[in-house]
């Protein structure tokens, strides 16, 4: 074995520090086994969860129909979902809840001591909890049961051994010492990636799981259509996040002419609607010319403003310091906008979070689109079958996992050589020409096969030309320097997949605008083929699953409402803009 290398054994290694992988970490350390939690910035501080806006959506029995949550979940996935997972979550969701009040998490009550809910985004209500006590609560569970957390640490690559994944390899953040796990069993609970856009808290998931289970062999899914393609945030303040309360309160998106829009293209929810129809209508007012865009809470009252104050605690502050809210007021409309697309190459998960290679195991925004519900409540219920899952895998086949001493030379060798290379191309830069490659709205929010194409070619020429080359002053360089290979490797997943589908479904493409259930109720696999991306298809097994789509093919629900308000027209199956200019 290589020398100057730190090795760490367990039963079952967890990477990411968000909630998925703390409940899995917690699960598996209950089930019995040893547990390594390791995050390449703190468990229970970075990422998502750490920044959770303060609201879930969560089932309750008693007071919610099962059979309505559950088909607005499969219908707002176009029918995508893998339907036996949906039913677990929602049967177990109740449970996560009451058992995070059992490791301290404070969920707001009503007088009579039942869940304080409110309205969001969507038909059904929230739970409220104030934002950043959730992961705080859950990292110190952890801990407390015995959980080893490691924490500044970046893993780079997974261990494969034959069929199975042995573990994993990275570095430290602040000495670049390297650090291998050798584990019975392995979670990967690394999130999505917004591309290091806007968002705060997503800075920290850039693809790093999807790009290493990749390359061990995994099979991926679900890049093509994501249940949540966009968010949006102030366009002129690094605060949030918050959306769900600030619609749910009735706050209100208006245009450049002071009209309110939402209306027009969901007459239903309005502001209300699913984030990948906000994103769609922020593209088409943009088309229209009738940006900037703003949310107007100018209207909320005192109370409403206090509310928030509990719930999004960071992000209330953050608007005091910024003169928006004055004396428990805003006064005036914050200038509002998309941040980065999310991209979501997750693993082809099976019925217990297991994935197409032994011994490992996917939970949270890991995981591909189909395999849970949203949110993270869904990213709870995930983690703790995974932990639970793992647990059982390491502990009923108990041998001592391997590493061959030639595997670790060449991937650590990989793992450090930008660190040779004192000069080349900036991460930073790299970064800046990913973001204006896919956040304009004409990319991945209005689909074109044509802009996407260029895209593609732009994200292609980044990898060949400039990523290969960048160098690594530090170790925190030669993370950011991974993040950025990482994210390449998404974006390109996610371009190729989306190419691939040609229909309008979760997303909405100008030149197949029709949903069509005839050929495209599939899922989009991604593999690796010899070390290019290979992509096939698998049909959703709809047959067997309770909920079933009419055959056929449908005009896509955004295209159809503004054909309606006259935006567009349908001609020999595309769409055209009545724009006039």
């Amino acid at each position: 074995m290589p020398g100057n290398i730190e090795l760490i054994k367990t039963d079952v290694l967890v990477i990411g520090g968000g909630i998925s992988g703390t409940y899995a970490a917690i699960k598996a350390r209950e089930a019995g086994a040893n547990v390594v939690q390791v995050d390449k910035g703190h468990v229970g501080k970075s990422g998502c969860s750490a920044f959770a806006a303060g609201v879930m959506f969560v089932f309750i029995p008693g007071e919610d129909n099962l059979d309505e949550w559950f088909a607005a979940e499969v219908r707002h996935r176009g029918f995508l979902v893998q339907q036996d997972r949906l039913q677990r979550h929602f049967e177990q969701v109740h449970r996560i809840i009451v058992e995070m009040e059992g490791f301290g998490v404070n969920f707001l009550k009503t007088p009579d001591g039942k869940l304080d809910r409110s309205w969001g985004r969507g038909k059904f209500p929230l739970i409220k909890f104030p934002g950043i006590q959730l992961m705080e609560v859950m990292a110190k569970t952890a801990k407390k049961m015995g959980v080893a957390q490691v924490n500044k640490t970046m893993i780079t690559d997974l261990i494969p051994g034959g069929e199975r994944i042995n573990g994993a390899i990275g570095f430290d953040l602040f000495t670049g010492e390297t650090r291998l796990f050798l584990s019975g069993a392995t979670v990967l609970a690394t999130g999505s990636t917004q591309y290091k856009g806007l968002s705060p808290g997503h800075r920290d998931c850039t693809g790093d799981g999807f790009a290493m289970a990749f390359r061990a062999g995994a099979k991926l899914s679900g890049a093509d259509a994501n249940d949540i393609n966009y968010n949006a945030f102030p366009a002129r303040y690094d605060i949030g996040p918050g959306m769900n309360m600030f619609v749910g309160q009735g706050g209100k998106l208006i245009n450049a002419r002071g009209e309110r829009f939402m209306p027009v293209y969901h007459p239903g929810l309005a502001e209300r609607a699913p984030l990948n129809t906000l994103a769609q209508a922020f593209a088409m007012e943009a088309l229209q010319g009738k940006t900037p865009i703003y949310m107007d809470m100018t209207h909320f009252s005192k109370e409403q403003v206090r509310q928030m104050k509990i719930v999004l605690p960071l992000t209330m502050k953050m608007y005091e310091r910024a003169g928006i809210v004055e004396n428990e007021k805003f006064i005036k409309p914050i200038e509002w906008m998309l941040t980065a697309p999310y991209g979501r190459a997750g693993l082809r998960a099976g019925s217990n979070m297991d994935t197409t290679l032994e011994g490992l195991f996917v939970c949270g925004e890991t995981a591909a689109m189909q395999s849970f519900a949203s949110g993270l409540p869904a990213c709870a219920s995930s983690g703790r079958e995974a932990g639970k899952a793992a647990a059982e895998y390491a502990l009923k086949n108990r041998r001592e996992p391997q590493a061959s001493p030639e595997q670790l030379v060449k991937l650590r060798e990989t793992m450090l050589q930008p660190l040779k290379r004192k000069n080349g191309p900036e991460p930073e830069h790299i970064i800046l020409s990913l973001l204006e490659t896919l956040t304009p709205y004409n990319t991945l929010v209005i689909r074109h096969e044509t802009r996407m194409k260029k895209a593609l070619a732009t994200v292609e020429e980044l990898k060949n030309n400039y990523a290969r080359f960048m160098g690594a002053y530090d170790p925190h360089y030669l993370r950011t320097v991974h993040e950025v290979n990482n994210m390449l490797f998404t974006a390109e997943v996610q371009l190729k997949s989306a190419i691939f589908r040609q229909e309008s479904r979760m997303a909405a493409r100008e030149d197949f605008p029709f949903m069509d259930n005839d050929n495209w109720l599939r899922w989009i696999n991604i593999y690796n083929d010899g070390g290019s991306i290979g992509i096939d298809t698998e049909e959703v097994p709809v047959k067997k699953y309770k909920l079933k789509p009419a055959k056929g093919k449908t005009l896509y629900r955004i295209w159809d409402t503004v054909r309606q308000s006259g935006l567009v027209s349908i001609k020999d199956n595309r769409v055209q803009w009545n724009i006039p200019g």
